[in-house]
């Protein structure tokens, strides 16, 4: 049987009708295979009762027509449902059609399942409540899955998993690290390909993107996982996008494109990002991408990335034009790759690269905007001096506007990792100090070399950071200056009152320090 809770919500959540077809294909299945007595056909079959897969339907009929699966196949509820998503799988693909990229494979799919579900269950039956699924690439053979439902079926979402496998030929191990059933406020799973897959087309699934742009650079940008180009891309190049003339295509992730265009009349390079034209169909998607970009707009910053333009290219076809942004080219290298490069940097270096991003984070805060997904990879490093160009605003909220709901109750988003504790509690406001932990943390691994919270699994890490034990630094680094390694833990206090008071202070605090350690030295 399933556990109480679930019936708990039956009163209050709904399932789209699509699960009420596929629960009826299911049930014929069964009966074929004679695995259930032709008299023991579905209730609803034999009832006026009618889903369409357009509506939502109340989750206890559901629950009871799979309970009646059950019973006639004489097997537990638990093991049917999660047989029924190892069966629903394949159709689901079937279903989602253009939103599903064909070059993906089962973790990639696995990766962008809850972009799917929202451009075609949220955005399309607001009434209906399906489960909110977060993901972290940890390799290219290794996804960690975060998967919260008031219904619990952590089964269904097994079998679903097991089921795409199974779909595109891959073996896979799965591990359920935490279970909602065991008390836990999530379910985790971890899966891996046991046999990796070696074809270019999956070759990279990194969350930063570095390609040569022309002779005197790199260029690199930060987005939903780019990959390198080298595919194939079911769409053409434009040839001018926003007026401003597209060179060349250098690379695509889960929501959009990133050119390397060139601004005719002012003579420079520019980076254009555009949506994809599958997910532009969504309104809600469309206005989170134009809304985000403006509000990063708004930041003008030395150590911010400079937004030029944001607007809509006409496309045939389309009601609305095709949503992108415009921004500088920039020369250099992410954090992330410097960081993979030389591992520990020099304590100076560090410091340097901690003041100009806590400076680049406070010009945001003025203008109301949280960045909540700082990381080493949105970092990035222009030119010989390595100055701090942060990018990527892409899961920014403004302080200022809480009209417009773009993100779902319950969901945690943002890369693990580098999330402030108050970012997984409902009950607590997220503010500017999740921005100052999140950098608490990425100078404590520049100095340490190393994570500050221990952990080998998404689960692991978030109950490190949800109890507040990071590794002291001077357990990592014992000659560590003793204010240095004061104000990287006070940066990633648990309790937000116990944190730096802005990253403007936290501006100021270093240069104090490297004026100190300059003149000591």
């Amino acid at each position: 049987m399933l556990p109480s809770s679930i019936a708990d919500h039956r009163r209050v959540a709904a399932v789209h009708g699509l699960i009420f077809f596929y629960i009826q294909k299911f049930a014929d299945m069964l009966s074929h295979e004679g695995r259930m007595p032709q008299d023991a056909a579905l209730p609803a079959r034999q009832s006026t009762t009618h889903y369409l897969p357009s509506k939502s339907y109340p989750d206890g009929e559901a629950v009871s027509l799979l309970s009646q699966l059950a019973d006639s196949t004489q097997e537990s509820l638990g093991g049917l449902v999660e047989r029924f998503g190892f069966f629903l799988a394949p159709h689901l693909i079937k279903v989602a059609g253009r939103h599903v990229d064909p070059s993906w494979r089962t973790l990639d799919l696995i990766e962008h399942t809850e972009s799917v579900i929202h451009t075609m269950v949220r955005a399309t039956t607001p009434e209906a409540s399906p489960p909110v699924i977060q993901t972290v690439r940890a390799a290219a053979d290794e996804v960690h899955v975060i998967y919260t439902s008031a219904r619990q079926l952590c089964r269904l979402a097994g079998g679903i998993i097991r089921g795409v496998a199974e779909h595109y030929g891959e073996p896979i191990e799965v591990r359920e690290e935490s279970c909602m059933h065991n008390g836990a406020p999530y379910c985790t799973f971890v899966v891996r390909v046991l046999h990796k897959e070696t074809h270019d087309s999956h070759a990279s699934h990194a969350e930063t993107i570095q390609v040569e742009s022309s002779d005197d650079g790199t260029f690199s940008v930060s987005s939903d996982e780019l990959v390198v180009t080298g595919r194939v891309f079911e769409d053409p190049v434009p040839t001018m996008v926003g007026g401003h003339r597209v060179i060349k295509l250098l690379g695509r992730g889960g929501m959009g494109r990133v050119y390397l265009g060139h601004d005719d009349t002012l003579e420079r390079d520019v980076a254009i990002k555009t949506m994809l034209p599958c997910k532009a169909d969504d309104p809600a998607a469309r206005q989170r991408f134009l809304r985000e970009s403006r509000l990063a707009a708004k930041v003008e910053h030395e150590n911010v990335v400079t937004i030029y333009q944001v607007g809509e290219h006409p496309m045939p076809g389309f009601t609305h034009g095709l949503p992108f942004f415009v921004m500088q080219r920039l020369s250099g290298a992410s954090l992330a790759s410097l960081r993979q490069e030389l591992g520990r940097l020099p304590v100076p270096e560090a410091l340097r690269i901690a003041r100009e991003t806590a400076s680049g984070l406070h010009a945001a805060h003025v203008q109301g905007l949280i960045h909540r997904d700082i990381k080493p990879e949105n970092i990035f490093l222009e030119g010989p001096g390595r100055r701090v160009k942060i990018i990527d605003f892409g899961l920014a909220s403004d302080l200022g506007t809480d009209d417009v709901r773009l993100t779902v109750d319950g969901a945690i988003v943002g890369t693990p990792a580098y999330m402030a504790p108050e970012r997984m509690s409902k009950a607590s406001e997220v503010d500017f100090k999740a921005d100052v932990f999140g950098l608490g943390v990425i100078l404590y691994e520049m100095i340490a070399g190393q994570f500050p919270f221990e952990g080998d699994s998404i689960v692991t890490i978030l109950t490190s950071i949800a109890r507040g034990e990071p590794t002291p630094l001077t357990d990592c680094v014992p000659d560590v200056p003793a204010d240095v390694a004061r104000l990287v833990m006070r940066m990633m206090a648990r309790e937000k009152a116990d944190r730096p008071a802005s990253c403007e202070a936290i501006a100021k605090e270093i240069a104090a320090i490297e004026t100190r350690l300059l003149s000591d030295s």
